[in-house]
């Protein structure tokens, strides 16, 4: 059996076997195809996905079987990303750069999973209104069998104009979860964009945003990746805001990790070739944005934060949400980190970045920048106190212990460790302090009311910082023993509808261990015990009061009354969801869910979309591609 020979403007397959089997594949026209096998028997035998291609590449596609073998990894690691025979590739060289000459096309690529229909809309719109001609829109909803939820994003899509380049996908069910639908998006583009843009389905584009892209493509034309920082636009809780935000204004906009930045996902803008001679995207880590970063450097791909404010997102609804979208980031980036040292690809090749072969100090010099830039940024929400945190509690059970079974032990001496415990709770709190001190917040003095933040501001994003302490320390650890964890989509809707229900929630999310830890220690050395220590008193008492604090700062964020705040955004989101879900229902057959596909059509039928949704009455379809490493459960 040959393998399919992929270019960038042609899909061929040839194929001396005729097993059937149902698997989705992509057609010359960027449309997903469904191929049936008896194991994916229908109600409908002879439904079919009508596929609309875009208006420049209509020809049609003679569908023909495929083995079972292409329909995995191959498809597209080695088919559309096939860097052995396919012409994209051959004209993709490390060192190739975007000349002044050369158009630079943009393709958005949205994707999206169980999203309010409404929210993603917006984003949408926003793309639109800055978008060049020749710009493209893609959305692929993936992971999601709802209906209700997808549908009207999908007549949304199809009731645009065909010159705004909207193109929409539906895939119930897609191996490695991000990185796998951003690999199916690379194979679905259209091969004539330069850079591919990504874009969070709450993320709309400011006016100004086209522009800062290609006047930073133009300023960078070596670099393979643009990331522009992340920002927020919910009108309260400011010191979640701030918290946030010191990653972009303090840690990625220092000079040096500036010009080795890695992505942060949503508006990284990437350049398409760069991206298929890495191989695509990495499903090896939850946090495929810092992963592909990292290769990318290791390719000898140069990199720049911009630090310009060209979109706005939402911030997590709930505190369980932002402490689970917390924890997301500290597990993957720690994957990323548990294998930096074990692939050599992984230290960056200077090659490129140094021309001079005598140069061997200075080729040096940048592997280990270039690493200690990884370090800092991939190590942001990270801190290494949780073998202190283990120390103290074992430290504890080993004086309770002796104690209550009146042990012949020098009581006294046990204490010893918990000096060197809260040593390190020192250090770490005073370089957590400094760095939020040095925090002059530019990016916020972009925006029309930015200000320079006060004393109290930085000392309150500060606090919020300190409700993940333990998160920092212990969420992560897993990591070393091989652990995975799934990818957890931050949920942009949570309807939490009484004052006491909010609090109750808010309770449970926040992490208690070391508050309970200080507690306990500061009853065991209190001038009320045998075991008094006024420095080990003075130091339990002072993290109890500042886990307060912090937990009484967060609480503020998330009150209530913030809550109502975004109930309200919400629950307007949600009625037009199901205000355009019911309307799309309405009008047609409900027979037609059994179909293996559906394909809705443009009001313009010469110049149709490609709105294409797969789907299996019997089970979630896989998609094409499957990553080896991915992150699967």
């Amino acid at each position: 059996m040959k393998e399919a020979d992929v270019n960038a403007n042609q899909y061929v397959v040839t194929d001396n076997k005729t097993k059937n089997i149902n698997s989705l594949s992509l057609t010359k026209n960027n449309t997903l195809k469904i191929h049936s096998s008896p194991a994916y028997h229908l109600k409908n035998s002879k439904a079919q996905t009508e596929s609309h291609g875009r208006s420049d590449r209509s020809n049609n596609f003679e569908e023909k079987n495929l083995n079972r073998n292409i329909l995995n990894k191959t498809l597209l690691n080695k088919n559309i990303l096939n860097r052995a025979d396919s012409q994209t590739y051959k004209a993709v060289s490390k060192n190739a750069y975007v000349s002044k000459e050369t158009p630079i096309r943009l393709s958005f690529q949205l994707m999206t999973r169980a999203e309010p229909a409404a929210l993603v809309i917006e984003t949408i719109k926003s793309l639109l209104a800055i978008k060049a001609d020749d710009d493209e829109i893609l959305i692929v909803d993936n992971n999601n069998t709802q209906m209700t939820l997808y549908e009207p994003l999908a007549q949304f899509c199809a009731s645009l104009d065909a010159r705004h380049n909207v193109h929409f996908y539906h895939i119930d069910s897609v191996a490695g979860f991000k990185a796998g639908a951003l690999n199916l998006a690379l194979g679905l583009m259209d091969p004539n964009c330069s850079h591919i843009v990504v874009v969070d389905s709450d993320y709309q584009a400011l006016p100004q945003a086209r522009v800062s892209i290609a006047n930073a493509i133009e300023r960078y034309p070596s670099h393979a990746l643009l990331q522009f920082p992340q920002f927020y636009r919910d009108a309260g809780r400011v010191d979640i805001h701030s918290e946030l935000n010191h990653y972009f204004n303090h840690h990625l906009y220092r000079p040096f990790n500036r010009k080795r930045a890695l992505s942060t996902g949503t508006y990284a803008v990437i350049r398409r070739r760069a991206l298929l001679d890495l191989g695509g995207w990495s499903g090896a880590s939850i946090t495929e944005d810092a992963q592909m970063g990292v290769l990318m450097h290791g390719r000898g791909l140069r990199s720049q934060f911009v630090p310009e404010v060209i979109a706005t997102g939402l911030l997590p609804t709930t505190l369980h949400d932002l402490m689970s979208q917390r924890r997301r980031w500290i597990y993957g980036n720690m994957q990323v980190l548990n294998t930096y040292f074990s692939a050599s690809s992984n230290l960056p090749s200077t090659s490129s970045l140094v021309t001079h072969s005598s140069a061997t100090k200075k080729k040096l010099s940048e592997r280990l920048a270039y690493m200690g830039a990884h370090l800092s940024q991939l190590s942001a929400w990270v801190n290494f106190t949780g073998i202190f945190i283990v120390l103290q509690l074992l430290t504890l059970l080993i004086i309770t212990g002796a104690l209550l079974f009146s042990t012949s032990l020098n009581i006294h001496a046990l204490l010893a460790p918990l000096y060197i415990v809260y040593a390190s709770y020192a250090i770490f709190l005073g370089r957590q302090l400094w760095a939020y001190m040095h925090d002059s917040a530019p990016l916020n003095q972009q925006t029309n009311h930015g200000a320079a933040p006060s004393l109290s501001n930085r000392l309150r994003a500060w606090a919020v910082h300190l409700n993940f302490w333990e998160l920092g320390a212990l969420s992560w650890w897993p990591v070393l023993w091989g652990q995975k964890k799934p990818f957890i989509c931050t949920p942009k809707q949570e309807l939490i509808s009484t004052r006491k229900s909010v609090y109750a929630a808010n309770l449970m999310a926040m992490p208690k261990v070391l508050l309970m830890l200080n507690i306990t220690t500061a009853i065991i050395v209190s001038p009320f015990s045998l075991l008094y220590s006024p420095l080990l008193f003075g130091c339990a008492v002072m993290v109890c009061l500042l886990k307060v604090w912090a937990a009484k700062v967060m609480l503020a964020n998330y009150s209530y009354e913030e809550y109502k705040v975004a109930n309200e955004r919400v629950a307007a989101e949600s009625f037009i969801t199901r205000s355009l879900s019911t309307k799309n229902l309405d009008g047609r057959s409900l027979g037609a869910r059994n179909l293996s596909a559906k394909s809705f059509v443009t009001k313009n039928s010469s110049h149709p979309h490609t709105i294409s949704i797969a789907k299996s009455e019997d089970r979630p379809l896989v998609s094409s591609f499957k990553d080896d490493n991915a992150v699967n459960f």
